[in-house]
C-alpha cells in the first residue's frame, strides 16, 4: 500500500484537546510526523486507502495531501 502525506487541520472546537485528536488519528492509521499545537495542525502519512477515515474524526476539519513541487536550481536554463 502506497503512503501518502497529509497535513490535518483541527477545528477550532476541538484545538483544546488536539492531543486527545491526534491519538484518534493513529488509531485510524495516522503516523504522525509533527503536530503544530497553536495552528491547530497534525502532519503525517498513512496509507492512501484509510485516507478516508481520518475524516471522519471528531474534531478533523479537513484533510490535504501534501504537494511537492520542485524548482529547477538557479542558473539553469529556462524549460
Amino acid at each position: 500500500m502506497d503512503k501518502v502525506k497529509v497535513t490535518v487541520s483541527i477545528d477550532d472546537a476541538h484545538i483544546e484537546q488536539i492531543d486527545e485528536v491526534t491519538e484518534q488519528l493513529k488509531a485510524a492509521g495516522l503516523d504522525v510526523e509533527q503536530t503544530l499545537t497553536t495552528l491547530g495542525i497534525v502532519t503525517g502519512s498513512v496509507a492512501s486507502d484509510s485516507m478516508s477515515s481520518l475524516s471522519e474524526v471528531t474534531g478533523v476539519d479537513s484533510v490535504e495531501v501534501d504537494r511537492t513541487i520542485t524548482l529547477p536550481p538557479p542558473g539553469s536554463d529556462v524549460q
